[in-house]
């Protein structure tokens, strides 16, 4: 049997979702799903074209648009915009990754703003509101900043997010960042951190909301009293026509969650996998590198996927890394597969066509046929950009939190229609958890 039960909020069940987001990949899509479980309130996840439900706080649609570009991106989100609007929301977060990698052509935040006003036509500037806090994720002077090794970094500097491999960001300024996206003159304005001592705030915002010929402005935070205080005004507008608009992180949705809670905060519980574990990753990141080489130092079966399969498909290798896994599991070892083990990897950058897709699919596929063969239960699944076509892959439709874990990582369940329902799962960004995320995952340490 499955060892993870689905917790469930005290309380009244809504009659309709509060809050609702649409997120650009579904790693950061498990974020809010998190931050909304931290504090109480049931949050639902859907992926694809799927009925949303009502019985829950939070509702959300994730997909695979960070990793799009052109049509294929307007047609996704677009969809995804107006399947939310059916919802008599309070606030919708256009969920995008805390460290606002993106570019005008893949994964475009300013393409996402345009789609939003699209939708939304009488709501006006939307704020842009990236910042984390407890996720080491800051805005100042619109500066953005993240946090990396103990360290924090301004993103242009930062050492990983500047070498993004699809989206590498030369530009910290969001102001820049959006006006180049946005393709707009002049470029959006912004409220700074000295509005939130000196009084400010409020009318700032006012000023900001009505500026008739901007489409966006930037919004600066660096503690949880400032996001707090812009979950307030995003509640207060209530201008009737539509929801509250912002696009962040999983920062909004803490303090959009804090603002109507009255329970304390979840804390992890310890993790108890019912056999073993398969990791699948597609992440270039130099953290999910760190991760796998510590699983792989403590004993856990090393799957690389060959370079000839991420060239394009090759029955024959495919089936021989099936077998590998298989057998693994088999013996009850954890496995983890990975096209990469960070930047230095030969097999990183000299494979054609491992798009998002077509690897995301790819490994998606292997813990699939793994998981219908009854041979693993508890599944993780590592990279943003692949994560969504990843879950696809699995026949995943919905998700739902099961337990807190680390900080952007919950555990999951998905439906019982898919391939992984009732298994145990993990989505971990390439930037987010500790070097021992997938030992801590199968139990071998304390959460």
């Amino acid at each position: 049997m499955h060892s993870c039960t689905q917790s469930k909020p005290s309380g009244k069940v809504p009659d309709m979702p509060a809050f609702g987001f649409v997120a650009d990949d579904l790693t950061g899509a498990a974020d809010v799903l998190a931050q909304s479980h931290r504090y109480g309130l049931e949050a639902v996840l859907v992926i694809g074209d799927t009925p949303l439900p009502t019985d829950a706080d939070v509702v959300g649609i994730a997909g695979p648009a960070r990793s799009l570009a052109g049509e294929a991106f307007d047609a996704l989100v677009a969809r995804d915009l107006a399947g939310i609007a059916q919802l008599n929301l309070e606030v919708l977060l256009y969920k995008v990754c805390s460290t606002f990698d993106s570019s005008p052509t893949v994964g475009s935040i300013g393409r996402g703003i345009q789609l939003l006003h699209q939708q939304f036509p009488l709501h006006g500037p939307i704020p842009v509101v990236p910042a984390q806090p407890g996720f080491g994720r800051f805005t100042a002077f619109s500066n953005h900043y993240a946090s990396y090794a103990g360290k924090t970094y301004r993103l242009d500097r930062h050492p990983i997010m500047s070498r993004h491999p699809s989206t590498p960001m030369a530009e910290a300024d969001l102001r820049h960042v959006l006006a180049e996206q946005l393709a707009s003159s002049p470029e959006p304005e912004a409220i700074h951190l000295p509005a939130y001592d000196d009084g400010t705030f409020k009318d700032a915002w006012a000023d900001r909301r009505r500026d008739p010929d901007a489409q966006a402005f930037v919004v600066d935070a660096v503690n949880e009293q400032h996001m707090d205080t812009v979950a307030e005004a995003l509640t207060r507008e209530g201008h009737g026509h539509g929801p509250s608009l912002v696009v962040g992180s999983g920062g909004i949705m803490a303090a959009l969650a804090r603002s109507v809670s009255d329970q304390n905060p979840r804390t992890p519980g310890p993790q108890q996998p019912s056999g073993p574990v398969l990791a699948i990753s597609a992440s270039a990141s130099s953290t999910t590198a760190e991760q796998i080489n510590d699983a792989v130092s403590h004993g856990w079966e090393d799957a690389p996927v060959p370079a000839e399969l991420l060239q394009g498909h090759d029955a024959g290798a495919l089936a021989s890394l099936d077998r590998r896994v298989a057998d693994a599991l088999q013996k009850g070892r954890n496995v983890v597969v990975h096209t990469t083990r960070g930047p230095g990897d030969p097999r990183y950058g000299a494979a054609s066509p491992a798009d998002a897709g077509y690897v995301g699919a790819l490994i998606g596929g292997i813990a699939a046929r793994m998981a219908a063969a009854g041979l693993t239960r508890d599944i993780a699944v590592c990279g943003g950009d692949t994560s969504s076509h990843a879950l696809i892959a699995m026949g995943v439709r919905q998700l739902r939190v099961s337990d807190q874990f680390v900080t952007a990582g919950p555990i999951l369940e998905a439906d019982d229609g898919s391939t992984v329902g009732g298994c145990r799962l993990l989505l971990k960004g390439g930037q987010v958890g500790p070097a021992d995320i997938l030992r801590r995952f199968a139990g071998e340490l304390p959460s």
